[in-house]
């Protein structure tokens, strides 16, 4: 049998959607579907970063190694060179041992030579003169009114003894000592007239320490 429905409109079938609920969800999967690509982008970008860091970060690792390989050795460069230094100073000392001696002996030929007179700095001994003209040397004293017996030097420390006309002789050799370069610290430790048994003049024999330089 054949049945028309008359009433307005057809009948739609149960579970059909309609165009509204088709519409969302269209859009809920075009939604879906943004998310997914927005994720999948700042996933990428972060991992981007990530490994940038990643980077970075390994770079800074292998510098790090180099620089510790670099001063693996530092303190045994340090020992090395101040061993070096205390090398260098005993040389330096011994070398001052050798020759000091003699530079000092050659300084007290200078002091004690005609027309000589102390090592010493030109405007420095200028300076003297102009401060206290008494205090520099006399360049025409003759050296042979004063000689020396003894020059004894032991750890730079040094005894000298001998004898002058005078007083002012010996006070001459003092200033000499005092302005020389070679000399340091001198003191007058005794003076002491004597009389020569032969020639029966009067003589003024003397010590003193001095510290010397070289």
């Amino acid at each position: 049998m054949i049945r028309i429905n008359l009433l307005p409109g057809a009948r739609k079938q149960p579970g059909t959607p309609t165009g509204s609920a088709q519409g969302w969800v269209i859009g809920y999967l075009v939604a879906a579907a943004l998310l997914v690509v927005v994720l999948v982008l700042v996933y990428l970008g972060k991992k981007r970063e990530l490994n940038e860091q990643l980077a970075a970060n390994q770079a800074l690792t292998n510098e790090i190694t180099e620089l510790e390989r670099q001063s693996a050795n530092i303190d045994q460069v340090r020992a090395d060179l101040e061993q070096s230094r205390q090398l260098e100073t005993v040389v330096s000392d011994l070398q001052r041992a050798r020759y000091g001696p003699t530079a000092v002996l050659m300084e007290m030929s200078r002091i004690l030579s005609a027309g000589g007179g102390p090592t010493v700095d030109p405007q420095r001994l200028e300076e003297i003169r102009r401060q206290n003209p008494l205090a520099a040397f006399n360049p025409t004293w003759d050296p042979r009114r004063l000689w020396l017996s003894t020059v004894v030097e032991e750890e730079r420390q040094c005894t000298i003894t001998g004898s002058g006309r005078t007083n002012e002789d010996i006070a001459e050799f003092l200033r000499r000592l005092t302005l020389s370069e070679r000399f340091t610290n001198i003191e007058l430790v005794r003076t002491q007239g004597v009389e020569d048994n032969a020639t029966h003049l009067v003589f003024i024999d003397f010590e003193l320490t001095a510290e010397v330089i070289y």
